[in-house]
């Protein structure tokens, strides 16, 4: 299939000599095609009676003459069997002759563009053609009087390059077919399918549909996950995160018509997968000032531009330091630090959050082995280790580079991330801890499944959310739930480490109900690297 359309028109126009020619995307449940991409004066409203059925049915070129005695020869380019099979069509008003030769070139070009895709049961316009169906959609719409407007809805498949790991990339494809015919199977007449490539798709309702009928349209997209997919003896759930917007409301290009569409699928998945947003400004401008910090967060290692500050941690009982959790800081060229949760968070969207983390656990082993005393040094990890099982591989190797003790490292992994198959984590967690490692379960409480995770994975301790801390002396209830987590923790055998202790009341509380560690303010701030961390709360 081609990139563009353009270039397979412009060949048309010479091999016919005609004035105007035209691609078409055509779906089975719908009566009339949709134009996609065009060269010269529109003939859409002279198609209406072509019989596409006999083009998809065939090689050869089909010959059409309207009512007003023009001529259209039509040939298929796309693959029939496809949800939404692609038609070249050829326009001549009465003045025109066709060249002789021209209908048997023009099947021969056909043959060109589908040979590439003939063994795809799902293939569909691309990126470059879908910009141009949203000019085209545009341009068309432009010229309506009455409810100018047309929806753009942008989708993606939730954690694909997991899936593709896990089960292989036979499977994703499949999966991925088994959407587009779902999907296919609910647009409305005259709308347009497209993909944006990695499990990305952009649906363009018809022009004139309003915010209401594109809402509804996006929202049934995103219920064909309600019915996990079946293939062979499996039974996959999956889900989708959507994003839309609105034409002229939410852009008047076909940039801006992406950008903002972008922007509210980054917002929805962000949300955890299988939500949807719709496309603002505000979106719009956060997504910008994103995609330009990723582009200077690439170069931060390189560049010397991260840093690492140290949070002591302290011993309950005794109110020494027994720990020191190394935080990752980004010291930004031109613009100073950057919040952690910004560049983090971005870092991750990007597939860049693996670079940060080789960076900081060898940096924050590095420093530790150094200390005169053997604190123990923690560390942020991201589970998406979890799924190549490479975790343990890289731990073991920066532990034997700086010579650290193993006892004197632990690994943090934050409850809210996705871990992965029950089974590949256990696995990978199982391999780190034979190492003498450390596990802790990090802002236990902010997510939906810790105690399933207690129960499964082999921890040695849960690091408890600030917003559990915060609640403490403000109702009975705040007091009685974080009693209770920490006697489930000291009977599974595992210790417990409070975050964002803040108040004499918070420390005194947690001190009466067993919990062994805690950091934060009340103790002391995080400082910048230093070969001795401080060895008492400041």
């Amino acid at each position: 299939m081609p990139a563009s359309y353009q270039p397979i028109l412009r060949v048309a126009l010479a091999i016919t000599g005609v004035s105007s020619a035209a691609v078409y995307n055509f779906s089975t449940t719908t009566a009339l095609p949709v134009e996609i991409s065009r060269i010269g004066p529109s003939f859409s409203d002279q198609i209406r009676n072509f019989p596409f059925s006999d083009l998809f049915r065939s090689s050869s070129v089909v010959k059409f003459r309207t009512e007003g005695g023009h001529s259209i020869h039509g040939v298929a380019t796309g693959n029939p069997a496809s949800p939404q099979p692609i038609a070249l069509l050829i326009f001549a008003n009465d003045e025109t002759k066709f060249h002789s030769s021209s209908d048997a070139a023009l099947e021969d070009m056909a043959e060109l563009i589908r040979s590439p895709v003939e063994n795809s049961p799902f293939a569909m316009p691309n990126r470059l053609q879908t910009l141009e169906a949203i000019q085209s959609h545009i341009d068309r719409t432009k010229d309506l009087t009455k409810r100018a407007n047309f929806g753009l809805i942008w989708f993606n498949l939730d954690h694909l390059s997991f899936i593709n790991e896990r089960y292989g990339w036979d499977t994703a494809d499949h999966m991925l077919e088994e959407i587009i015919n779902r999907v296919a199977n609910l647009l409305p007449q005259s709308s347009f399918f497209g993909s944006m490539g990695g499990g990305n798709f952009v649906v363009l309702t018809p022009p004139g549909h309003t915010a209401v009928t594109a809402r509804s349209l996006m929202t049934s997209i995103l219920h064909i996950s309600d019915k996990p997919i079946c293939l062979a003896e499996m039974s996959l759930p999956f889900s989708l995160s959507v994003g839309w917007g609105m034409f002229p409301e939410d852009g008047k290009s076909v940039e801006d018509l992406l950008t903002g569409a972008k922007a509210a699928l980054v917002e929805a998945q962000r949300a955890g997968g299988g939500h949807e947003r719709r496309a603002s400004t505000e979106k719009t401008e956060l997504h910008l000032q994103s995609s330009s910090l990723e582009q200077d967060l690439a170069q931060a290692a390189e560049k010397n531009a991260l840093f690492l500050k140290w949070m002591p941690i302290v011993d309950t009982a005794s109110q020494r330091v027994i720990a020191h959790e190394a935080l990752l800081r980004w010291n930004r060229p031109g613009h100073g630090e950057v919040s952690p949760e910004l560049f983090i968070r971005c870092a991750e969207e990007a597939g860049m959050v693996e670079v940060l983390d080789t960076w900081s656990l060898r940096h924050a082993c590095k420093a530790a082995a150094q200390w005169e005393k053997p604190y123990r040094v923690c560390v942020n990890i991201s589970p998406v280790w979890l799924a190549s099982e490479r975790l343990s591989k890289l731990i073991a190797e920066i532990l034997q580079e700086t010579g650290l003790p193993p006892n004197r490292l632990q690994i943090e992994m934050s409850e809210s991330r996705f871990f992965g198959p029950e089974d590949i984590t256990f696995r990978e967690l199982a391999r780190v801890r034979a190492l003498g490692v450390r596990l802790a379960l990090d802002d236990f409480g902010s997510g939906h499944s810790s105690l399933k995770r207690l129960r499964f994975y082999p921890l040695d301790q849960i690091k408890l959310d600030r917003g559990f801390i915060k609640g403490l002396g403000e109702n009975d209830r705040a007091n009685e739930v974080m009693s209770a987590v920490l006697a489930l923790a000291r009977a599974l055998n595992i210790t417990t480490c409070a975050k964002g202790v803040e108040t004499e009341y918070q420390m005194a509380f947690l001190d009466a109900y067993g919990c062994e560690e805690v950091q934060g303010y009340l103790l002391g701030s995080p400082v910048l690297d230093q070969t001795q961390p401080l060895s008492r709360p400041t």
